[in-house]
């Protein structure tokens, strides 16, 4: 089956937006859980793109990044990559702790204590949580996500990293940029759900594309 994203009629990109308005839904209602504070969403942008421009979206290979890996097993197999921009992380483990991390000099990456990964960790899981939720929710496929496994590095090694843990990837990444935001806050993530060839197919057809 061809499971190119350029083959996908433009219309059905509307299914992708569903996707995304429910996961950002999920994720702003559990977020908001965590912090204890109002959360809302904007309208998420939502996209197929071809696997090798993974790092092109993202800013680059060499941009400096926080990132959680979700491996994915059940009906479809893969793995979730949630992305945050170095001061995004800070924020949110701003917003739970109650203290400001001092700004980084350029091209230094940051060294995180153990509670402030464990916040991290916890974003991660709701962001690719909630969205891989919703994927199951409109395909019917059952999947389940693992611990997160956190890093920061360059947006390059992330990939490598992804690759490695989760191996063969198929042709092309699911991405959903989600921006969360209450009065004084805006939350912007970076989530991929990039599956394998076979799963790639099972979510096509699920949605109808194939």
């Amino acid at each position: 089956m061809n499971s190119n994203p350029d083959s996908i009629d433009f219309e059905k990109r509307d299914v992708l937006k569903e996707i995304a308005n429910i996961g950002a839904g999920h994720a702003a209602t559990a977020l908001a859980a965590l912090l204890e504070r109002p959360i809302v969403q904007s309208v998420p942008d939502v996209m197929l793109i071809p696997f090798g421009k993974v790092s092109e979206q993202l800013g680059g290979a060499e941009k400096l990044v926080v990132a959680g890996l979700l491996d994915i097993t059940g009906d479809i197999s893969g793995f979730f990559i949630v992305v945050l921009e170095i001061e995004q992380a800070d924020k949110i483990i701003s917003m739970m702790l109650g203290k400001k991390k001092r700004p980084l000099q350029p091209g230094k990456l940051r060294k995180y204590t153990a509670i402030e990964k464990s916040v991290i960790g916890e974003t991660v899981n709701i962001l690719g949580g909630s969205y891989l939720t919703a994927i199951s929710e409109l395909t019917n496929l059952h999947a389940l996500p693992s611990t997160p496994y956190l890093c920061a590095d360059m947006v390059g090694a992330v990939l490598n990293i992804a690759i490695a843990e989760a191996g063969k990837t198929g042709d092309f990444a699911i991405f959903f940029q989600s921006e969360l935001f209450n009065e004084k806050e805006r939350i912007i993530g970076d989530i991929f759900l990039i599956p394998d060839q076979t799963s790639c197919d099972k979510i096509l057809q699920s949605l109808g594309f194939i």
